[in-house]
């Protein structure tokens, strides 16, 4: 096969997640006696330059990723690696997903300066009244709104190293984030409590954690590489998760979530400043039924004894 260039953003999470897909291609191309000659090109998006404080309306426009399928379009580079959860539901003709890579951690990290704790309450976040919560999506500060209501949430923008930077310069009495990103930078939390918060419960938005492989729809041999390495859990899982995305009308702009758990699927929404969640069987959910039901006035969330947060057990990150 012909030399190959991948392109990613130049952030230090997403020059892991290429170096962690390149790894993938170059141990499948030795078990299969084969070679691979990779490269790596790196490329600004708008989202890395745009530092607007709320993303809202952006993400499904490709916010992170037009600058990476322009340049798949224009043959610079041979495919793309993203993180799955910035890529619109809603993908080009002209591109593919050719592979969708083994997922990370799925739910959200709470961190916060120790001196900012303060457990309450088990049905709320372990934060003293008042706290300033940093937070980079309107999913987390509706879920902020609803399992900490004393709490204020404000933007929080950067990369995920500049993010802890900024709770530990004393910015913020806490910030939410997704744990992959910790997890994959093997960053140093020693200084702040970390709570994982319960994807059940505090739902991820769909994809999170998923690194997906983008490339040309017409380049045969470019996907059949790819293909050789997705994971076919994975892709159908995050699948799911954003197919009740795309069910949305303006979804980029509603704060929801979606997670697959096991064979339940868990999913929250926004609806008129109060977050509902539900968990219902994978296999009989009807997702126009499901969303229908979130949204209705008469809707009643279900009790149960599901944690809402645990302090932080670190997780090994799977590399093939």
């Amino acid at each position: 096969m012909r030399a190959l260039v991948v392109g990613t953003r130049g952030s230090a999470l997403a020059l892991w997640q290429t170096d962690h897909a390149v790894s993938i291609l170059r141990e499948h191309a030795r078990r299969t006696h084969s070679t691979v000659d990779i490269s790596v090109r790196t490329i600004t998006t708008r989202g890395d330059t745009d530092q607007s404080p709320v993303l809202a309306g952006k993400l499904g426009k490709g916010f992170f990723t037009l600058e990476l399928e322009a340049a798949l379009r224009a043959g610079e580079i041979d495919f793309a690696v993203h993180s799955l959860k910035d890529l619109p539901t809603e993908s080009p003709a002209d591109l593919a997903i050719a592979a969708i890579l083994p997922r990370a951690s799925k739910h959200d990290l709470l961190l916060a300066r120790k001196d900012s704790v303060q457990e309450i309450s088990t049905l709320q976040l372990p934060l003293a009244p008042a706290a300033t919560v940093g937070s980079s999506s309107l999913r987390r500060s509706a879920l902020i709104r609803r399992y900490a209501p004393g709490a204020q949430s404000t933007p929080l923008r950067g990369n995920v190293p500049t993010r802890l930077r900024k709770l530990a310069q004393g910015d913020y009495h806490a910030i939410v984030l997704a744990a992959a990103g910790v997890e994959r930078l093997a960053l140093d939390l020693a200084h702040f409590a970390a709570f994982d918060l319960n994807p059940r419960i505090w739902v991820p938005a769909p994809g999170q954690g998923a690194v997906a492989v983008q490339c040309r729809a017409n380049d045969a041999d470019v996907r059949a590489l790819l293909g050789a390495v997705a994971h076919a859990a994975t892709a159908d899982d995050t699948a799911h998760e954003r197919l009740y995305l795309q069910g949305l009308e303006g979804g980029c702009t509603t704060p929801f979530g979606c997670v697959v758990e096991g064979q339940d699927l868990c999913i929250g929404l926004d609806v008129n400043g109060r977050w509902r969640g539900a968990i219902v069987t994978r296999a009989g959910a009807d997702r126009a039924k499901l969303l229908a039901a979130l949204k209705a006035a008469e809707f009643r969330e279900r009790s149960g004894a599901e944690w809402l947060y645990r302090r932080h057990r670190p997780a090994g990150v799977q590399v093939a």
